[in-house]
């Protein structure tokens, strides 16, 4: 089963790994649903018109749960969905007692409360739909390899592992699948700065047997196994695409 001709959603697709998922999936002529904050959306439009498929953009600031759930009415909206991938996210570095509760509010709501939402929404068309679709959350190795200044990051993402894990079970029998990437290191306009610095690249290269930095298609390539056919036996899984960096 290609995905060509299917439509599948991706949130925070205007840069970064969810850029590189937009690209990855024009290449496989699925239809795409986007939705972006404030970054520019053209690059990831041009992309579907050089394809030749639909694209259908959405902003909204997902920190703001009214915002998340009009872009969950508008994106059902826009007629039978087959995947959604739950890529946009933000994180705050931030000393363990800086963390504030808006600071905290703010990672919590766009990278777990409007997962769970839209997610919701999305599955519920599935359902009505009769669709056996696909569901990839983005998790990260922080959930499990610590960070003294990501607490509230890595604790939201640790979220989204578990939540991956329950949905799947409540999902299951519908035939929807819900699996979880966590991205290693790999250069984004909020990282590459601290990726670049020496001392950070001596650390994680010592820590990791690949000795480099992943790229945005390495992501892509893992979402589009589990968008596809060959996953369709594959569920609750969080996968890690680090460049070995939780094996060590």
């Amino acid at each position: 089963m290609s995905l060509a001709g299917k439509t599948i959603v991706v949130t925070g697709a205007s840069k970064g790994l969810g850029l590189g998922v937009v690209k990855r999936l024009c290449e496989e002529k699925a239809n795409i649903i986007a939705h972006y904050n404030s970054g520019d959306i053209s690059e990831a439009a041009a992309c579907a018109k050089e394809a030749g498929v639909s694209f259908t953009a959405f902003q909204a600031d997902l920190s703001d749960p009214a915002q998340v759930m009009k872009l969950a009415k508008d994106i059902v909206a826009c007629g039978e969905i087959y995947g959604l991938v739950n890529n946009a996210g933000v994180c705050l570095f931030e000393d363990f007692f800086d963390v504030t509760e808006e600071s905290y509010d703010f990672t919590f709501n766009v990278n777990t409360k409007a997962v769970f939402f839209l997610t919701q929404a999305v599955a519920k068309q599935m359902v009505d739909n009769g669709v056996k679709g696909r569901i990839v959350n983005f998790s990260s190795i922080t959930a499990h390899s610590g960070s003294a200044t990501q607490v509230h990051y890595g604790a939201a993402k640790g979220a989204i592992s578990a939540f991956t894990h329950m949905a799947a079970e409540a999902l299951g029998k519908y035939g929807i699948t819900v699996n979880a990437v966590m991205p290693g290191p790999i250069p984004t306009k909020h990282n590459s700065a601290f990726l670049a610095l020496e001392e950070t690249k001596k650390d994680m290269f010592e820590r990791m047997p690949m000795k480099c930095y992943g790229q945005p298609e390495n992501i892509a390539d893992a979402i589009v196994y589990f968008l596809g056919e060959r996953a369709g036996w594959t569920t609750g899984t969080t996968l890690p695409v680090d460049g070995g960096f939780l094996a060590k």
